[in-house]
C-alpha cells in the first residue's frame, strides 16, 4: 500500500509564500492601552507613524514577523517608548454628554486626539493658529466637510487642501502639504494635520461630531 502524508494546509501554504498566518495582539498589560484596528488601506508604516512609534516597535509589540502582511480588522497594541503597551491618554476635559465619538485639540500640546467610547483612534501631532491668529477655544461640531478645496486670505493661496471639516466659521480641520512642522502652531486659525491623518479623520468623524479644543 502507497504512504500518504498528511500535511496541514496551513504547514503547505506557509512553506511556498502565499500565506502569511497573522499572529493575535496581545492583552495589553494592566488596565488597557491604547488599541488601533486595522482599517483598509492601512499600512504598518503609517499606522507606526500616527502614533510616533518605530515600525519595529509596533511589530514586536504585535508578534508580527512581516510589517507587510496585516489585515482589516487587526488589533494592534500601541507600544510606548519602552516596549509595553502605552497607557490610554487620559483627556484633558470630559466628553461631551452623550458622545460616543468625539475629536479633542489640545492646544497646548498640539496635539488632535479622536475618541471613540473610552479608545482613542488617533493621537497625533497637529499645527494650530499663531498667536496673532489663533485656533478659537470651545465646543463646537463638524458642520460641514469639503474633498478638496483652495484655501485663500491675506497673503496665502493654497490649492487642492484636501479632507477639509469646517467646526466654526471659516475654521477647519484639514490636511497640509505646504509644511511639516506639526507639534508647532503655524496655521491661520484652522487645525493642519499630515494628509493620512486628516483623511483617517475625515471618514471617521460625521456631521456634528463634538470638537473640544482646550489649552
Amino acid at each position: 500500500m502507497r504512504s500518504v502524508w498528511l500535511i496541514p494546509l496551513a504547514a503547505i501554504l506557509v512553506l511556498f509564500g502565499s500565506l502569511t498566518l497573522p499572529v493575535p495582539a496581545q492583552a495589553a498589560p494592566g488596565s488597557g492601552g491604547t488599541v488601533h484596528i486595522v482599517r483598509r488601506g492601512e499600512t504598518l508604516t503609517q499606522i507606526a507613524r500616527r502614533y510616533g512609534v518605530s515600525v519595529r516597535a509596533l511589530a514586536a509589540a504585535n508578534g508580527i514577523a512581516n510589517i507587510n502582511r496585516i489585515y482589516v480588522g487587526q488589533r494592534l497594541i500601541i507600544p510606548a517608548r519602552g516596549g509595553q503597551a502605552a497607557a490610554p491618554a487620559a483627556p484633558s476635559v470630559s466628553a461631551p454628554a452623550g458622545a460616543r465619538r468625539w475629536i479633542e485639540i489640545d492646544l497646548s500640546r498640539q496635539r488632535l486626539i479622536a475618541h471613540e467610547g473610552d479608545r482613542i483612534v488617533l493621537n497625533v501631532p497637529v499645527s494650530t493658529g499663531l498667536r496673532n491668529t489663533p485656533t478659537p477655544v470651545g465646543t463646537f461640531r463638524i458642520r460641514s466637510k469639503v474633498r478638496s478645496q483652495t484655501m485663500s486670505g491675506p497673503g496665502y493661496r493654497l490649492p487642492n487642501v484636501q479632507w477639509v471639516m469646517y467646526f466654526v466659521g471659516n475654521y477647519a480641520i484639514h490636511g497640509t502639504y505646504w509644511h511639516n512642522n506639526f507639534g508647532r502652531p503655524m496655521s491661520h486659525g484652522c487645525v493642519n494635520l499630515r494628509n493620512a491623518d486628516a483623511r483617517f479623520l475625515y471618514h471617521w468623524a460625521g456631521y456634528g461630531t463634538p470638537v473640544v479644543i482646550h489649552r
